[in-house]
């Protein structure tokens, strides 16, 4: 099948923002003003999480108090004018995968949720050294027991492996731990524990990160072929200066965007530029101005996740005030929706490992599928009047369909079965 132009428009959109934004594709009328478009940080404001107050203590916390804070995210992936925003935002979460579940405590997601949206239209550097002393994940990935004698490798070598320089990035197991003992000395100031008041007196606000000196292995460290006494910053400016650093995130997020797997030259290109001054939007561009960004093989290359789908529905059906309800077991308040992630195993906040959410033919499993039955929820009401089968697969961002799919929509009498049939297809499965 041939892409058409309204197509190859709607597939920039699709992977530049977590939406379908059927309004703004409406409007546009290539894909040059497309990716314009969708790279305009100029448009509206940032968005700032809502405010969520500090606990007195680690006791009796619920991860159930993170479900706002996912739903204004999800929300803003339907409403942020600032479409590369959320995709950015969606990507570095993921990419610094962090699980509510270790930390148990909202408010340090929610603060770290906070930070990374401060920085994923910024610098990569910045980024990585505020993630590396983020509350969150010093307690996800144990940075608060990594100290002088006792060195706890887990967040060096995530570090390396997932977050830096990646598998065969040419890093070696003494690399892990020459990194993780340049880590130690960070802690967290937990209200209410023993040493708390001294943390305070120190300068730690509550919840807040903090170095304490005697608790950091400051002797000689050899890491990627550099030596000194490293700290946590002065080591991952030696992480960021390798080679493989730049290349290993500019490979990842060329995936993320493109849908399919950059050569080794394009790779090395890429990297190396990026490297230069670390600018995500420096990044983003050079890969949307790459020929495969807008090619035939790259529309609809990409499985489309359970919140892509999610924030397409509501976009498509015209959701005023977005509703994912409650996510927890047997809820007797929920609409379904928020209970449908926590099925597929795709709530925010909660991926299933350091490796963040499952992607491509892991999301096309008949479980994740029948579920996606239960995202129609988040309409208020099925649709009461039958839509000319164009117009309603445009509002779902789709534009060139097969035969089989437009037959099954024109042979539907009942709008909202004729709704559900389209968030159903095969053409929304994968954007």
């Amino acid at each position: 099948m041939s892409i058409s132009q309204q197509e190859r428009i709607s597939h920039v959109v699709r992977r530049l923002s977590m939406g379908v934004h059927p309004d703004i594709v409406a409007g546009l009328d290539s894909t040059d003003a497309a990716i314009a478009r969708a790279l305009d940080l100029s448009v509206g404001a940032a968005p700032v999480p809502p405010a969520m107050a500090a606990p007195t203590s680690y006791d009796q916390q619920r991860s159930i108090e993170i479900v706002p804070t996912i739903a204004w995210w999800i929300d803003q992936m339907r409403t942020n004018p600032r479409l590369i925003e959320e995709r950015l935002v969606w990507f570095w979460q993921d990419h610094f995968a962090t699980s509510i579940a270790k930390v148990r405590v909202p408010y340090l997601v929610h603060q770290q949720h906070a930070m990374i949206r401060t920085h994923a239209t910024g610098s990569f550097a910045d980024l990585l050294h505020a993630v590396a002393k983020d509350p969150a994940m010093l307690v996800y990935l144990d940075g608060i027991s990594n100290e002088t004698d006792k060195v706890n490798e887990n967040f060096g070598r995530e570090c390396l492996e997932l977050f830096t320089l990646g598998i065969g990035g040419g890093y070696k197991q003494q690399d892990v731990v020459e990194a993780s003992r340049s880590f130690t000395g960070w802690v967290v100031n937990v209200p209410g524990r023993r040493f708390s008041p001294q943390l305070s007196a120190l300068g730690a606000g509550p919840w807040q990160s903090i170095f304490i000196a005697q608790r950091h292995d400051s002797g000689e460290k050899e890491l990627l072929g550099q030596s000194g006494a490293f700290d946590l910053d002065t080591a991952l400016d030696v992480i960021l200066e390798h080679p493989s650093t730049g290349r290993f995130i500019a490979l990842k997020l060329y995936r993320e965007l493109v849908g399919l797997d950059a050569d080794d030259q394009t790779v090395e290109r890429l990297g190396d530029a990026f490297a230069r001054d670390w600018s995500i939007m420096g990044l983003v561009e050079a890969i949307t101005a790459e020929p495969a960004f807008t090619s035939k093989a790259a529309v609809r290359a990409r499985v489309r996740t359970p919140v892509e789908k999610l924030v397409g529905i509501a976009q498509a059906g015209g959701v005023s005030q977005l509703d994912i309800g409650a996510i927890r077991r047997r809820a007797q308040d929920t609409n379904g929706v928020g209970e449908a992630l926590r099925t597929i195993g795709f709530i925010p906040f909660v991926p299933p490992n350091v490796g963040g959410f499952p992607e491509g033919t892991l999301l096309l499993g008949p479980h994740q599928l029948v579920h996606t039955f239960d995202l129609l929820n988040v309409l208020p009401a099925a649709p009461t009047e039958l839509a000319e089968v164009d117009d309603l697969l445009a509002r779902f961002g789709i534009f060139d369909v097969e035969p089989p799919t437009r037959r099954v929509l024109e042979r539907e009498t009942d709008p909202g079965r004729q709704f559900a049939l389209a968030a159903l297809s095969p053409e929304f499965a994968v954007t």
